[in-house]
């Protein structure tokens, strides 16, 4: 079955936003990102609910609006998904064998940009909760 397992959300203050999600939702950090410009000192964060990761990019001028960035479907068969969205975009091209994350990017019929993986994004197994752990 083809699963939901990304989000990302881009901010100017990635660092407050992480925070909202962990202090809100009790979300854990699952590792940290890189800034998006060189030189830059913002970074963003990867957290999770044991089964899904939310991203929090830190933005940079010029790039696109805060907000929803795209988010990330883990599929079955690429092919096959490919072949479907054909009769909604004329152009559907994979991305570069070496390129990490998804093998595919496209958006919805509104724009909405979406991550496609066979492989996954990352290896995701529930997390255990702090009570589990003891």
């Amino acid at each position: 079955m083809n699963q939901l397992r990304h989000l990302a959300i881009r901010t100017e203050e990635p660092e407050k936003l992480a925070a909202f999600y962990i202090e809100a939702f009790g979300f854990r950090e699952v590792r940290e990102g890189w800034p998006p410009v060189e030189g830059q000192g913002r970074k963003s964060f990867h957290l999770t609910d044991g089964y899904f990761e939310l991203a929090i990019l830190a933005n940079a001028p010029n790039q696109s609006p805060n907000g929803l960035y795209h988010f990330g479907i883990k599929i079955d068969d690429m092919d096959e998904t490919v072949h479907r969205l054909k009769s909604f975009q004329k152009h559907v091209q994979r991305r570069p064998e070496d390129t990490s994350f998804a093998e595919l990017r496209v958006s919805d019929i509104d724009g909405n940009l979406m991550d496609l993986s066979v492989h996954g994004f990352l290896d995701y197994k529930p997390l255990k909760s702090a009570k589990e752990e003891k």
